[in-house]
């Protein structure tokens, strides 16, 4: 009983360490302190020189001003919010690339300069539509600020869920360039023009593509309201040669088996880590000749880019979207409904991956 005030008052002092600091508001600084002077002390015996000390400044006990201390420098390879740091604190994601199925659009956006994004996108609708599952691989550079190059693979892969066998390997290969063209023509909006080819390759399943080689020239440009920064408008147009190709394919619904042009608007409402796209696509092979063939169709989609605290606070980048399609054609109305699951990983978190892998094998 007699040791217990002494428990107490080491509980107290404990708690005074780990609480949290009072803020405190630094007093006005006054007039400059008067330059200490000697002082002349006089000596006893008048055969002794006077004894001269000088006096002591007293310490300043002004605090100096917060806002006046500079912040802390981070390093420019240092993560500037680390994984344990809450969502709130980083920035929102940029929606940077198109999603197939789903916001087939390439807005006129890069990924920072030098950066290597590698895409991982199974198609797991196909587990209960298809006998194989499809996979699409893709990685994209960004060379500057104004340059970028992407590439992306079709492969296929049987799932046994069903009764059919397709083998697997890969069915076609995507490549594409764009070049963005900031600000332009105005400083509210942001342009690109870009050049994506479609070519089938090896043997894949005959519903995997549609056997043809797609040469596509195309614009998009953006605009960037002040009044509504959530809200981006876009609007552009392509133009797509088409040739046949050696590899057996169908034709889709509603599709055109030639050359035709395509005029597209929409329009992108941000919410942070939830982002919702409409865009609306106008198809016609009146100006390529032949047959004339108008395709209309409009696409909603929701896209969730999930928290780092839903993946354990991991680095890559989960997209999880769905959308709905209608169509209007020469082959009638056609309705349908998408989803994909995406993961962007850069290539040096890639890298450090491996080499964690390595390690822990070793």
């Amino acid at each position: 009983m007699r040791r217990r005030p002494h428990f107490i008052a080491l509980l107290f002092f404990a708690l005074a360490l780990l609480s949290p600091g009072r803020d405190t508001v630094a007093p006005e600084a006054g007039p400059p302190a008067p330059a200490p002077s000697a002082t002349v002390k006089p000596a006893s015996d008048p055969s002794q020189p006077a004894a001269v000390s000088e006096a002591v400044p007293a310490a300043s006990a002004a605090a100096p001003d917060p806002a006046q201390i500079p912040p802390p420098t981070v390093p420019a390879d240092t993560e500037p919010n680390p994984p344990g740091a809450p969502d709130a604190a980083r920035p929102p994601p940029t929606l940077l690339a198109r999603i197939n199925g789903l916001f087939d659009i390439d807005l006129p956006q890069l990924y920072p300069p030098g950066t290597f994004n590698l895409d991982f996108n199974p198609h797991f609708s196909d587990l209960v539509r298809r006998d194989y599952i499809r996979i699409s691989t893709g990685v994209r550079w960004a060379l500057n600020e104004n340059l970028g190059l992407e590439a992306e693979s079709l492969a296929y892969v049987t799932h046994h869920l069903r009764h059919g066998n397709a083998g697997y390997g890969f069915g076609q290969i995507n490549l594409g360039t764009k070049y963005l063209m900031r600000e332009w023509p105005d400083p509210a909006f942001e342009t690109s023009i870009a050049f994506d080819t479609q070519t089938p390759v090896g043997h894949p399943p005959v519903d995997l593509t549609d056997g043809r080689n797609h040469y596509t020239p195309s614009f998009v440009t953006e605009y960037h309201p002040q009044k509504y920064p959530k809200w981006t408008p876009f609007a552009g147009a392509n133009y797509d040669f088409v040739t046949l190709s050696r590899v057996p394919g169908t034709l889709g619904l509603n599709t055109p088996g030639g050359d035709s042009v395509s005029f597209l608007g929409g329009v992108v409402y941000d919410l942070g880590q939830i982002k919702w796209t409409f865009q609306s696509t106008f198809t016609t092979t009146a100006f390529t000749g032949g047959r004339a063939e108008n395709i209309f169709s409009l696409q909603p989609s929701l896209l969730w880019f999930l928290p780092r605290r839903f993946t354990f606070n991991s680095k890559t980048q989960w997209i999880v979207g769905l959308g709905i399609r209608s169509t209007w054609g020469p082959d009638g109305y056609q309705f349908s409904t998408n989803s994909r699951v995406r993961a962007e990983i850069t290539f040096r978190q890639f890298l450090d991956r491996l080499r964690q892998a390595m390690d822990f094998r070793r």
